[in-house]
């Protein structure tokens, strides 16, 4: 009776095995914060921004998380445990609308950083996926996620630039809305965002699209910008990920000659799922090459 049992039970471990690879992105795998340290080293970087720490945050997706979960109270105590000059938030705080912020209000007044949070909007901050689509409620879910950010301290920038100086060094900090590529609407207009900005200036730019970066940033004198957006797929067997399917740069570091790209897994997702491409953190230390 068992011998002929046997071998279908045998046959069946490798699906077993798979099926339970992938309950644990579901149950487990989205919470596997993994903290990212990398350098950028460019000699355009004033003496005083040398060793200069910044966090980069992207794709939180706040309304894919299940009710009372701790998992934003990680993220947000990893980040001011790395003692950030300057965080950088590149997009997609939410998933369909504005109101999936309320319950993270205070966990998200605790990020601190010596220089202030900067941020911009992805696709999915725009509330154009949700039920209603209105123009009053277009309008509606974009005043109110504007206004908690804003009540947060968070410094949007929508085709923006911002300054930090230090006594006499400064490097810039430049933001463009989504530069999506179809079927994303492209609302980013780097000109407008760069205007005033000393062309010789150490500059950051966010950019929630990788894409924009081929498209629009190489060549340009602007030495490092970070990106989200993939999510890496949500998912990473090995060097395989859908997300190659979909973008050139999808994870990690780039660079063509004295520039770099920098495209983080992120935080969240569409839904709760993560399995290789882990939810990341990115730490990005600044050096000055002598």
């Amino acid at each position: 009776m068992f011998d002929a049992f046997l071998p279908w039970f045998f046959a069946l471990i490798p699906a077993l095995g798979v099926m339970g690879w992938f309950a644990f992105g579901f149950i487990e795998g989205w919470k596997r914060l993994e903290l990212k340290h990398i350098t950028f080293t460019s000699p355009d970087l004033p003496p005083y921004f040398d060793g200069y720490r910044l966090v980069q945050i992207t794709d939180f997706h706040l309304g894919s998380f299940p009710p009372g979960n701790d998992f934003v109270q990680k993220v947000v105590d990893a980040t001011n445990n790395e003692e950030p000059d300057m965080i950088l938030f590149t997009g997609d705080l939410v998933n369909n609308q504005a109101s999936e912020v309320e319950p993270y209000l205070e966990t998200l007044g605790q990020l601190h950083a010596k220089d202030g949070i900067y941020s911009i909007w992805g696709n999915h901050d725009y509330c154009e996926y949700g039920n209603n689509h209105s123009i009053g409620a277009l309008k509606r879910n974009r005043r109110m996620l504007y206004g908690y950010q804003e009540s947060l301290g968070w410094h949007q920038l929508m085709n923006e630039h911002h300054v930090v100086s230090h006594g006499m060094a400064s490097i810039a900090v430049i933001g463009v809305e989504n530069p999506g590529q179809p079927p994303f609407t492209n609302r980013s207009n780097l000109k407008k965002a760069m205007k005033g900005v000393d062309p010789d200036m150490f500059k950051i730019l966010l950019s929630h699209d990788p894409h924009h970066w081929r498209r629009e940033v190489v060549g340009k004198k602007i030495q490092l910008t970070l990106a989200g957006h993939t999510h890496a797929g949500q998912l990473k067997i090995g060097k395989w990920t859908p997300a190659r399917l979909a973008f050139k740069e999808w994870g990690g570091a780039y660079r063509i000659g004295e520039q770099m790209l920098y495209v983080s897994s992120g935080i969240g997702g569409s839904f709760p799922f993560r399995l290789g491409a882990w939810p990341e953190l990115t730490v990005v230390t600044l050096k000055r090459d002598l």
